[in-house]
């Protein structure tokens, strides 16, 4: 059972965006978009899109100004997403045990030079299972980030492969992989790293060939070309001054990738279709979604649980698939409701708390089931 029902059929799905009004999306609730919309934008300088996505249609909704022009955010604006980047990594895990190429159990040492060594508790090896669910053992950041930082406002930027495995050769891990779940930046970073070296090359283009060319996700990158960096948005941190952009190297499976609103919600829409497929005429790329979105185990949270990387939670009846992420000037939130296939993306130019841009999400992914 994938994200906890089967969708009942697949449903074609267009693309309003570029200039058309949102009130052209049928059904869209176009008032409650704009109050939950400036919510998010209030008493700071950064910009905010809303992405919906219901029955055969998705609109973007902007707010506040991407940059100091002035400009209003739009679909094709390019925020950093942050953790959600953890979910490209579940599908990138997922894909290579579609292909053959590493198992739920593969111990993480297989897949690292033979030099490091990734401790072991009680006698168990982490796997790359226990990395996708947050269950390795591994603390949420490497103790040694801070000394190899050049900036705190791009701390994983000279994060490279030596500081890795400098931490995990010295690292003893606190109890058993598989014993609890506790979410870590490292272990997702460490997943996207080991899943590159598998397949000889490194974290962007192995997003590219497994998830964004296929998809047609043709602004979700590591790294901007200068045609999208005049479309990135400025990020503000806290108090509302410029934040530098954050750049990773060895933990770019943790955080790395930027986006737009048109490209988020494609990204929703292949899940959705990918779920509701008939299991004999799937993709090789819609049964790796379908895999990733298949819960494996509990969180810390009782009405919490997680596959590869994507988090599911009940909320009044409904299964929803969702995460959040930050950077140091960015917000994003992205859900998919399994029981309407309703969907929602929230990107935001600032550094606001994580559960004003969480409820915000919510808010609208609740208004999409009323309407």
């Amino acid at each position: 059972m994938y994200c906890a029902r089967t969708l009942l059929s697949a449903i074609v799905l267009g693309l309003l965006v570029g200039g058309e009004s949102p009130e052209a999306a049928r059904g869209q609730p176009v008032p409650a978009v704009d109050s939950v919309g400036q919510v998010l934008v209030e008493d700071h300088p950064g910009g905010a899109v809303v992405g919906l996505l219901r029955e055969d249609t998705t609109a973007v909704h902007g707010f506040g100004a991407v940059d100091s022009t002035g400009r209003r955010p739009a679909a094709q604006t390019l925020f950093e997403i942050g953790s959600i980047t953890k979910t490209f990594t579940g599908v990138l895990l997922a894909g290579a045990i579609e292909r053959g190429a590493v198992t739920m159990s593969t111990p993480v040492t297989t897949l690292l030079p033979d030099s490091v060594t990734v401790g072991t508790a009680e006698s168990v090896n982490v796997t790359l299972g226990h990395l996708a669910t947050h269950r390795s053992g591994l603390p949420r950041l490497p103790s040694n980030l801070r000394t190899v930082m050049d900036s705190p406002r791009d701390p994983y930027a000279a994060y490279g492969d030596s500081a890795l495995y400098a931490f995990l050769d010295g690292h003893a891990l606190s109890r058993a992989p598989g014993a609890q779940y506790q979410y870590s930046n490292l272990g997702m970073g460490l997943l996207g790293h080991v899943l590159a070296r598998r397949a000889d090359t490194t974290y962007a283009p192995l997003v590219r060939r497994h998830i964004a060319d296929p998809l047609g996700l043709s602004d979700t990158c590591v790294r901007l070309t200068d045609a999208q960096r005049s479309r990135f948005a400025q990020g503000h941190t806290r108090d509302g001054t410029p934040a530098s952009p954050w750049h990773f190297d060895a933990l770019a499976g943790a955080g790395a990738i930027r986006s737009t609103a048109t490209d988020m919600l494609a990204f929703l829409r292949a899940h959705r279709r990918a779920l509701a497929a008939d299991s004999g005429t799937t993709t090789a790329l819609q049964r790796a979604m379908r895999r990733a979105a298949t819960i494996r185990a509990a969180t810390d949270r009782e009405d919490t649980r997680i596959g590869l990387a994507w988090h599911q939670s009940t909320r009044k009846g409904h299964e929803v698939l969702w995460h959040n992420g930050g950077t140091g000037g960015f917000r994003s939130f992205v859900a998919l409701d399994c029981e309407t296939g309703h969907g929602v993306v929230v990107l935001v130019g600032a550094a606001l708390s994580s559960r004003r841009v969480l409820e915000a999400g919510r808010a609208l992914l609740r208004g999409l089931r009323s309407d």
